[in-house]
C-alpha cells in the first residue's frame, strides 16, 4: 500500500476515474452516433445534395458533446468540493462559488486555457489535471473526426474536388 495517500484522496482518485470513464465513453458514442448518421446521409442524398449542411450539423453535435462532457466534470468539482467539509480539496480564487462557477472553472481545465483566476488545492488538483489531459484527447479526436467528414462529405461537392 502507498504510504500517505489518505482516504479523501482515494476518493478523488475513484471519482477521477468514473468521470473519466464516462466521459470517453460518452464521446466514443457520440462519434460513432454521428458517424452512422453521416454515413446514412452520404448514401441517401444524390452527390453533393445538401452534403454541406452535413459539416455543419457534425460540428453542432461535437459542440453539445463537449458541453456536456465540461458539465460531467463540472459536476464532480461541484461534488468534491462541496462534500466532506473540504477533506477532498477546493477550488479556490472566489468567496463564494455557485454551480455555474465549477462549469466555467471545467471549462478552462478542459480546454487547456487555464487563465489563472481559479484553481484546486488539496487532492481536487488530481481531477483538475486529469480534465486538462482528457479534455485535450477529447479536442483532437473531435478535430480528427471532423476532418474525415470533410474528406468525405466534401469530396464530390462541385467547386471542392481536387
Amino acid at each position: 500500500m502507498l504510504t500517505g495517500i489518505g482516504s479523501a484522496q482515494w476518493v478523488v482518485v475513484a471519482s477521477t476515474t468514473f468521470i473519466v470513464l464516462a466521459a470517453v465513453i460518452f464521446h466514443y458514442e457520440a462519434l460513432s452516433m454521428l458517424n452512422r448518421w453521416a454515413c446514412r446521409r452520404m448514401h441517401n442524398s444524390a452527390p453533393g445534395h445538401r452534403r454541406h449542411y452535413t459539416l455543419l450539423i457534425i460540428m453542432f453535435g461535437l459542440l453539445i458533446a463537449h458541453v456536456l462532457e465540461v458539465w460531467l466534470f463540472a459536476l464532480g468539482h461541484w461534488a468534491l468540493a462541496e462534500g466532506r467539509s473540504g477533506a477532498y480539496g477546493s477550488v479556490v480564487g472566489y468567496d463564494a462559488f455557485r454551480f455555474l462557477d465549477y462549469v466555467y472553472f471545467s471549462v478552462t481545465n478542459y480546454t487547456t486555457v487555464g487563465w489563472g483566476d481559479l484553481h484546486a488545492e488539496g487532492p481536487l488538483r488530481f481531477l483538475a489535471g486529469t480534465e486538462s489531459l482528457v479534455g485535450l484527447m477529447m479536442i483532437t479526436w473531435s478535430a480528427s473526426f471532423t476532418y474525415l467528414i470533410m474528406s468525405r462529405t466534401w469530396r464530390g461537392i462541385e467547386g471542392l474536388e481536387d
